[in-house]
């Protein structure tokens, strides 16, 4: 109706009525259909969508009262707005219209102006409920659509967590047994290794052995990493914390590596202000880290040169430090430290850069930071930060 004219009911038994109400309101481009009796308008507005009805109080048969009652009974036009006509204005014939449904009314002889003005002022009252009702409609479609799109959303979601999961557990599952199948063979190795050191042979067949020696070390420590990778990353339960000593765990790097700090000759000092600090984490991944850090300084220090394993504790944590003397960091290297498998240049761990990535791991498990950087002089400096 909204590209149309508005349409109106007149209903009046008296047809000097409606020949006015006919002038009014096709001078104001209105579309008007008329009723002369109570029954004929209940008739016409049961097939017809009017936007307001101009009602008479006085007619026979039925009165405008029982009529709007009954028009207000059908959907149809049970929004639309009824303008009674009456003689009548005592309070009780107004209470009995209001009562049936009428929302105005207007007594007669009525002025034109004042009947136009109430007219107009009533359909566009309507018009605009009824643009309501359609943003309403609009908005609820769009609320449903939205709804539809959402749980069709969660539940795709829903199914990818499950194929997640699914995944998550085989590749635990897969890992652990690739551990199990490659270190039952890695350890026969190993001891056999060790039986030949002790036997005595050639130079050259010594220096084989070395080499497969460090070699079978490097194949271990890798599995482990990976292990400990792969246990951050899929293990969905609480880590399991302790008090330990900061002091223990930079001792067993030490012992750990000593094998290293010898061959290249290094000086290792601990310096701290403090004894018997302790940190709530985890003990087996904390290790690892600390041995981690301590190797990397090794290995990319000069020969005979000094690395300092400093720790304190502060107001806000406590605070462990790796100086080298090394090359540093190349930039290159400081973009990708905490990326697996990342080209990283110098000072980047040979275990195609897990260590330093995992150690980044273990410090968001235990809710810390990790920070490395070049010294202003020579070296680099890795700093972990562990919040009380």
């Amino acid at each position: 109706m909204s590209d149309e004219l508005p349409k109106i009911l007149a209903v009046d038994d008296n047809p000097k009525n409606l020949r006015v109400l006919a002038a009014l309101l096709a001078s104001n481009q209105y579309m008007v259909d008329y009723a002369f009796r109570g029954m004929d308008a209940i008739k016409f507005a049961s097939e017809q969508e009017y936007d307001l009805i101009l009602m008479d109080v006085m007619m026979p048969e039925m009165d405008g009262y029982e009529a709007c009652t009954k028009i207000k009974q059908a959907d149809l036009n049970k929004e639309a707005p009824v303008i009674f006509l009456t003689a009548k204005n005592d309070l009780e014939s107004l209470k009995r219209g209001f009562a049936s449904g009428g929302i105005d009314y207007v007594t007669k002889p009525f002025n034109g102006e004042e009947l136009m003005t109430r007219v107009n002022t009533h359909i566009e009252l309507k018009q605009l409920r009824d643009r309501q009702k359609e943003i309403n409609r609009w908005l609820e479609e769009k609320v449903r659509e939205r709804t539809r799109e959402l749980n069709e959303a969660n539940i795709t979601l829903e199914k990818a967590n499950r194929e997640l999961q699914t995944l998550d557990t085989a590749k635990t599952d897969f890992l652990r047994l690739i551990n199990h199948e490659i270190r039952t063979p890695l350890n026969a190795l190993n001891g056999y290794i060790q039986i030949l050191k002790n036997e005595h042979f050639p130079e050259d067949i010594r220096e084989m052995l070395t080499f497969l020696d460090r070699a079978s070390s490097r194949l271990e420590k890798f599995l482990m990493v990976v292990l400990q990778i792969t246990e951050l990353l899929t293990n969905d339960r609480p880590l399991q914390k302790e008090p330990v000593p900061i002091r223990e765990l930079i001792d067993t790097s030490i012992k750990n590596n000593m094998e290293l700090i010898e061959n290249k000759k290094h000086i290792v000092k601990i310096i701290s202000d403090k004894f018997g600090i302790m940190i709530n984490g985890n003990r087996k991944l904390l290790q690892h880290c600390f041995d981690s850090l301590l190797e990397n300084a090794i290995e990319f220090s000069e020969v005979g040169s000094l690395i300092i394993l400093r720790y304190t504790i502060h107001d806000s944590g406590i605070e462990y430090e790796v100086i080298d003397e090394g090359s540093g960091f190349s930039e290159m290297a400081i973009n990708n430290l905490y990326k697996f498998f990342a080209p990283g240049g110098q000072h980047v761990d040979q275990n195609a850069g897990l260590a330093l990535a995992l150690a980044k791991m273990t410090m968001d498990a235990h809710q810390g930071t990790i920070q490395a950087a070049n010294n202003p002089g020579k070296g680099a400096t890795v700093k972990l930060n562990f919040i009380l």
